[in-house]
């Protein structure tokens, strides 16, 4: 018995100090990330920060690989430092993925990050707008890509992405909460995992409040 203790404490003393050195590495990622978002739209900063936050979360309930997600959820937006401030025109949404992919795997690789898991991340940087282009299955296949976009579509409804929208939109409060109600995502690209589905709710329900 005694034995056994020893070892359920030593295996959570090495979860304590993985959880510890990993958060430094994505403190590291933020900070050689955050240059580009200043650059980029105005928003971004906030919207990343609360994602980060968010995140965390869902690995944690969901057991998912934070190794993959947070460092996506950091540097998905970073293409938008080095171009135009891109919301919803097709055209260019490609180019802006597509450089943020390559921007993802220089700055990855200048803290180490492990090569596959870098391969990784910039496939999913490269793709994760692709909904506007009608492709759905990507995000249904996929728990780590189907948490991110979900995470990503759940910031218009916090206390800072909803505001921010409303402006970029040009809404008022009932029409952004009319938007989110019917949004296509909601059908096309259902909330694929129950945390994610239950903090959206409490984001909607705070909102509706406002109102």
């Amino acid at each position: 018995m005694f034995r056994l203790i020893c070892l359920i404490r030593l295996k959570l003393f090495w979860r304590r100090l993985w959880g510890c050195r990993m958060k430094e590495v994505y403190d590291k990622i933020w900070k050689l990330a955050r240059p580009y978002y200043e650059k980029g739209r105005p928003m971004d900063i906030n919207h990343v920060e609360w994602m980060i936050g968010d995140a965390a979360i869902v690995c944690k309930k969901e057991k998912l690989d934070d190794s993959i997600l947070l460092p996506l959820v950091i540097l998905h937006d970073v293409g938008y430092g080095v171009g135009e401030h891109v919301y919803s025109d097709k055209n260019l949404k490609g180019k802006y993925m597509e450089e943020g992919s390559r921007i993802a795997r220089t700055l990855l690789e200048k803290i180490g990050y492990p090569k596959g898991k870098i391969k990784r991340i910039q496939d999913y940087i490269s793709v994760h707008d692709n909904w506007i282009y009608g492709e759905h299955e990507i995000y249904r296949n996929d728990l780590i890509l189907g948490t991110f976009t979900d995470l990503d579509y759940m910031w218009m409804a916090t206390p800072k992405g909803f505001p921010a929208l409303m402006k970029v939109f040009g809404y008022s409060k009932e029409e952004m909460i009319e938007f989110l109600d019917m949004n296509e995502k909601l059908e096309n690209r259902p909330f694929v995992t129950e945390t994610v589905k239950r903090l959206y709710e409490s984001y909607m329900k705070d909102r509706r409040a406002e109102v």
